[in-house]
Parts: structure tokens; C-alpha cells; sequence
């Protein structure tokens, strides 16, 4: 158990000052070599203003104990804050990329934008919350699907 909390603790010491990094989870596997560290059992990891559930999350660091990626694994949902708008999303197994800050949603994945009925929906969805970029592809069963409310530009110009 120790040893978990220690590597933990350099992994949210190598985010810097302003980064925080909290998980919790049932139980926690880690090896401080090979740079895997494994949470099991209603995950929740909390980074900044984005959050992430999932049963399993297998977190890869660099030698500097640096996150690299987040690979998440049943029930997994998340919600992150963007400038402008808040997201969420839903998939089987969501691959999150620290260095690109790149989600990547597998299987039945959907992405709402918090507050309205814009949805992305489809078999793999990448997004990128800094360029705001997406990319969906469906399956040979259901394509991808976006919908989103058109705002008029100027209400009161009638």
C-alpha cells in the first residue's frame, strides 16, 4: 500500500504546482518499472476540471512518473470544462491521451454538450477539448450521427 501512495504522489508531484491529480478506487495495483499503475472498482480520477469514471483505469506514466495515458475500461463516463462549454460522455472503453489532451471513446460512445441537446454519436469518437476538433466513425451496423441546435444570429433583427 506504500508503495501505491508513493507513486501516486510522484505522479501528482510531476503534474507541477497547479495540477492536481486525484484518484480512488477499490483496490490499486502499480509498477513503479514498468510505469503502469491499475485502479479497480468504481474508479473516479479528477483532474483540473475534468472527471472520469470507470469500473477499471490503467494509468501509464513516463520515467519521470509523468501521466502519458489514461485507459479506461467499463462504465466509462467523463465530463470536462472547456473555455466556452462543458462535455460529457459516455462509452465502453475511453482512451484518454495527457500529452495530446485527446479522448478517445470505443464502442457506443456518445459526447452532449452540457445544457444542450448537441450530441456526437457513434462507434469511435476522438475529440480534442483544446482544438474543440472531432472525429466519429461508425459501425458497419450504425453510422456516426451528430446533432446539434442551430442558433439564429441576431433574434432581434425581425
Amino acid at each position: 500500500m506504500r508503495k501505491i501512495c508513493l507513486i501516486l504522489w510522484l505522479c501528482v508531484g510531476a503534474l507541477g504546482v497547479e495540477e492536481k491529480l486525484e484518484v480512488s478506487a477499490k483496490s490499486f495495483q502499480s509498477d513503479l518499472k514498468k510505469g503502469v499503475t491499475e485502479l479497480n472498482g468504481e474508479v473516479v480520477v479528477v483532474k483540473g476540471g475534468d472527471k472520469l469514471w470507470a469500473d477499471k483505469v490503467i494509468i501509464q506514466t513516463d520515467k519521470k512518473n509523468q501521466p502519458q495515458k489514461y485507459t479506461a475500461i467499463g462504465n466509462v463516463r467523463f465530463h470536462t470544462k472547456m473555455p466556452d462549454k462543458e462535455m460529457k460522455g459516455k462509452a465502453a472503453k475511453a482512451i484518454y491521451d495527457a500529452l495530446k489532451d485527446e479522448y478517445q471513446l470505443i464502442d457506443n460512445a456518445i459526447i452532449e454538450e452540457v445544457g444542450k441537446q448537441n450530441t456526437i454519436k457513434g462507434n469511435i469518437i476522438v475529440f480534442n477539448p483544446k482544438t474543440q476538433e472531432a472525429f466519429i466513425k461508425g459501425s458497419n451496423q450504425k453510422p456516426g450521427m451528430i446533432t446539434f441546435i442551430m442558433e439564429s444570429k441576431d433574434k432581434t433583427s425581425e
